[in-house]
């Protein structure tokens, strides 16, 4: 033990050795080299300082994904839209969101490509204030201003189709079949909804919706 021992004090280790040294006299030598060598390591072993004991590891939280934020932003305003366009889209006059589903209506008709489009959105937008006065009527908070403007709108619309369908037979003679067809399709639809409507208008509402009634019977050309 002619070295000193880490984490003992040289006094202990002097007084450990002595005491090793009388044990070994009254036996009647020195301790054997493989005693010596296994009382070093046990004295190492025990008077050495611990090793801390191991950190526990953070437990490892997944961080939210950007993309999945994304997504679900880009989802929610999809759905606010899509839900704005269909209270839109079933807006009646009078309504709050009703100006913005005319200015839209107004806006596809006039970025339509050519007349023939143009006459079958506005024969589309007649047949739409036809079903909005169907529904005034069956309202029981109508104003009759409404209807009538309605009535009046429906007009304008059906007047603004023949225009724009008169303007293709000019250029297209082949297209005459065609565009006869559409109008006798339009005319008739429009008689049914109208003439079933009578009953339930006032006077001033019903003499509007007859000048519509002649207006349209004139277009189609008879059977």
């Amino acid at each position: 033990m002619g070295k000193w021992l880490p984490g003992i004090s040289r006094r202990s280790q002097a007084r450990i050795q002595n005491r090793v040294s009388r044990l070994g006299a009254r036996m009647g030598g020195g301790p054997r080299p493989e005693f010596r060598s296994e009382l070093r390591t046990r004295l190492v072993n025990t008077s050495g300082p611990e090793d801390p004991p191991a950190e526990r590891a953070a437990p490892v939280r997944p961080r939210p994904r950007p993309g999945l934020l994304v997504q679900f932003l880009s989802l929610s305003l999809a759905a606010t839209v899509v839900m704005a366009g269909l209270a839109t889209y079933r807006s009646m006059p009078g309504d709050t969101l009703y100006p913005l589903k005319r200015a839209a209506e107004s806006t596809l008709f006039h970025l339509s490509t050519d007349d023939a489009e143009r006459a079958g959105r506005s024969f589309d937008y007649a047949e739409t204030r036809a079903h909005e006065v169907e529904e005034l009527l069956g309202s029981s908070r109508r104003p009759n201003r409404l209807i009538k403007e309605t009535l009046q709108d429906m007009e304008d619309t059906t007047r603004s189709a023949i225009t724009s369908l008169t303007r293709v037979r000019r250029r297209d003679a082949k297209s005459e079949a065609k565009s006869t067809g559409q109008l006798k399709r339009f005319v008739q639809k429009q008689r049914n909804q109208i003439e079933g409507m009578l009953p339930r208008m006032d006077v001033e509402e019903r003499r509007r919706a007859h000048g519509y009634l002649n207006y349209i019977e004139g277009l189609a050309p008879p059977e």
